[in-house]
């Protein structure tokens, strides 16, 4: 299923969209700023991913990447390692300990998903943040949507 349009708000409508990469360029990378960050996505995934895993984990991206945003800074990035066997989620959790560096090297900001943990990092992005949600209008605790790479 394709990537849906941007509501008015500039967001994805709720839910979490299942995608390629080849949808994020075609739906995402409309200007410089957004192909540089779509190509340290695809670098990263070729460099920090491929590597470690023997099948690349789900991605689920988000922040102003995964908006109308003329010039989001980052990609919100949550690796999804709950189904995955003990020795890819202790490569996920090894990645993790480099996350200042990942973020200088590839823009992304890096968070696991993982069963046990306090937060669901997936469920917790599809919030939108107070202070947007009041600049846009919407009220607090209004659900947004995320992309998942598979």
């Amino acid at each position: 299923m394709p990537i849906p349009a941007f509501d008015r708000f500039g967001l994805l409508p709720g839910g979490i969209h299942e995608c390629t990469i080849e949808e994020v360029e075609m739906n995402l990378a409309w200007n410089d700023v957004r192909r540089q960050l779509t190509a340290q996505l695809r670098d990263f995934i070729a460099v920090e991913l491929v590597p470690r895993f023997a099948v690349v984990p789900p991605v689920v991206l988000d922040g102003s990447y995964v908006s109308q945003k003329a010039s989001p800074s980052n990609i919100n990035l949550v690796l999804e390692l709950s189904d995955l066997p003990d020795t890819d989620q202790w490569e996920g959790q090894m990645l993790l300990q480099g996350k200042a560096e990942l973020f200088r090297s590839y823009q992304i900001d890096l968070h696991l998903g993982l069963n046990g943990l306090k937060k669901d990092f997936v469920d917790l992005l599809q919030n939108l943040r107070p202070q947007t949600a009041l600049e846009k209008g919407l009220y607090h605790g209004h659900r947004k949507g995320v992309l998942r790479l598979m």
